[in-house]
């Protein structure tokens, strides 16, 4: 929730047991835990923290909400009051795009609540372009604040490439087993040619992660802490691996949303290797920053890293060095949007109940 004057922030959150990422650098209060995937549950914690959440909320400006779900409970909580409520959309769930009848349900939920919301924040353009303005035909103020670095990248080295070993670096949340047998090829395929280093918090099945680490010219570090580790990371390789599986029809996310890595990649002068029908990989195409692939199973990717060329990647890191740093980092998103916070609120109503 947000209070004016001096924009004072504090937090109301759920826990997950999730990786662990930044700690919010303001106050913040846990109102309730929910287990991974148990959505029935999850509605019952919901209703649960309804009560406790009214509560917190008096006195607040405005309330910033992540997600529709948090949106659609503090408006069960605010019923009665004037309260401006701003909505954030990090991603486009399945149930949102499914052509059946669970999809139109869902959108018609998703309309409601949405025309609740005094304004919106979507990661990606398209997330408003595509899926709400042009199938849900609605419109509405907004801003586009992708997942940049909001940090000062500080500076890594730039090494000279070698003909005799290649250094990938595949880091953030460890989930795609598509990408994890495909890098158990290509450190098969390239033997001492090439060395993998692998860190950040895994999801992935327990015998594919054991497969990564029993590889000698792989290495397995386990979670780490951003932004500070972030320069010993990717100032230790020559490409970032941040592929997926072929991209299918219904893989929204993927082709409307770049990723986390993406911005690092860029931040740090770093080339990527990126996926065909992507995001990451229109961008990165258009930018001439790095590999895009296009193979259908992992071991096909062997040949593709193998014709790499020291001249290539070079270049692709010379122009990723040269990128605007609007392209990964925040410039004055931060600003407009505190702006338009604090244009919408409203005096606060009295609270009888």
């Amino acid at each position: 929730m947000l209070k004016a004057e001096g924009m004072q922030v504090s937090a109301l959150a759920f826990e997950r047991p999730y990786h662990k990422g930044r700690p919010a650098d303001c106050p913040t209060e846990i109102i309730g835990r929910i287990p991974h995937g148990r959505y029935l549950y999850r509605l019952w914690v919901y209703f649960r923290a309804r009560t406790l959440l009214r509560r917190r909320l008096r006195g607040a400006d405005a309330v910033y909400c992540f997600g529709l779900d948090t949106l659609m409970l503090t408006r069960l909580a605010l019923m009665g009051r004037n309260l401006p409520c701003f909505l954030e959309i990090g991603d486009v769930r399945d149930v949102q795009t499914d052509p059946g009848l669970s999809g139109k349900l869902f959108r018609a939920l998703d309309r409601w609540l949405v025309r609740y919301a005094r304004g919106a924040v979507f990661t990606a353009p398209d997330f408003y372009e595509v899926y709400y303005r042009q199938w849900l035909g609605e419109t509405f103020p907004h801003h586009v604040i992708e997942n940049k670095i909001d940090f000062e990248p500080a500076p890594v080295p730039t090494v000279p490439l070698s003909r005799d070993l290649l250094r990938i670096g595949y880091f953030g949340l460890l989930r795609c087993v598509w990408s994890a047998r495909a890098l158990m090829a290509i450190a098969d395929g390239l033997g001492d040619r090439v060395h993998i280093r692998v860190a950040g918090y895994s999801m992935l099945p327990e015998d594919i992660l054991n497969g990564l680490k029993a590889r000698g010219n792989i290495d397995v570090e386990g979670p780490y802490q951003s932004p500070t580790d972030l320069p010993r990371l990717y100032g230790s390789v020559d490409m970032v691996w941040a592929c997926y599986a072929p991209i299918q029809a219904d893989d929204w996310n993927l082709r409307w949303a770049r990723t986390n890595r993406f911005y690092e990649a860029c931040a740090f002068g770093r080339p990527l290797i990126t996926r065909a029908g992507s995001n990451d990989g229109q961008a990165v195409a258009s930018l001439r920053i790095g590999l895009v692939l296009d193979c259908v199973e992992p071991d096909q990717a062997v040949g593709a890293i193998a014709g790499l060329s020291p001249e290539a990647i070079s270049q692709w890191a010379a122009n990723s060095r040269t990128l605007p740093m609007s392209v990964y980092a925040y410039t004055d998103e931060q600003a407009r949007l505190a702006g338009d916070l604090h244009a919408a609120r409203l005096p606060q109503e009295p609270d009888t109940r």
